[in-house]
């Protein structure tokens, strides 16, 4: 999804519905990760020496802003291109 929004920028073309769409499900897989991570860790993963530590505070605002907005991006650029 991602090579194929890059590649229609580079064409020129408008790809905010397609960059939309490959950002929206990394987000997601991204909290994923550093939750499974962060058990993996255990009691370690609340220690700031590790890094998970940061990634796990700092997870969830990326999922708010982020996620949020793509959400809306795709919505309407759908609504936009199958209007009938």
């Amino acid at each position: 999804m991602m090579v194929n929004a890059a590649r229609t920028k580079d064409v020129g073309e408008r790809n905010d519905l397609k960059a939309g769409m490959a950002r929206y499900p990394a987000t997601e897989y991204g909290h994923q990760v550093v939750e499974d991570s962060f058990r993996i860790h255990g009691g370690y993963g609340y220690s700031q020496e590790i890094e998970i530590e940061r990634l796990y505070r700092e997870a969830p605002m990326l999922l708010m802003g982020t996620a949020d907005i793509q959400r809306t991006i795709i919505g309407l650029r759908l609504l936009d291109l199958y209007q009938v």
